[in-house]
């Protein structure tokens, strides 16, 4: 059994964010459920979850939701060709590039790793971080 994280995010208008995820950043449906306003997606191996706001499913909400959504958090995302996804996402939807294409090295324990890395900011204010090493 393989053990992971797929992180559940709540959408004010989940055809917009779906259409986000799909178009821009490339995701494809796993599966969904439309009555309840669901989508599970996946990229390059790693999943997540959107849920609508709005809808009449279970929720966990544990404080108002206000817009952006998710302050204090950003989701790293390890990706196979990281150039070929900022150019996308540049020419589909710059204005939701939150820090553009940049190296950076990080100290990883006793070594040195180089990655570069973007930033994206989803309709609802969710920060995703795509990554891709390079040393």
């Amino acid at each position: 059994m393989t053990l992971r994280v797929v992180p559940e995010l709540y959408c004010s208008d989940i055809n917009v964010s779906k259409a986000f995820f799909i178009t821009v950043l490339g995701f494809a449906v796993k599966y969904e459920r439309p009555e309840e306003e669901f989508d599970y997606l996946t990229l390059d191996g790693v999943d997540l979850m959107l849920e609508g706001i709005k809808s009449d499913s279970r929720k966990w909400i544990t404080d108002k939701l206000e817009v952006p959504l998710g302050r204090g958090i950003n989701f790293q995302w390890d990706v196979k060709n990281i150039e070929a996804l900022y150019r996308s996402v540049k020419s589909l939807a710059a204005d939701a590039i939150y820090l553009h294409l940049e190296s950076k090295s990080y100290e990883c324990g006793n070594k040195i790793t180089v990655q570069q890395q973007f930033i994206v900011q989803t309709p609802d204010g969710y920060l995703f971080r795509f990554c891709q090493d390079i040393l």
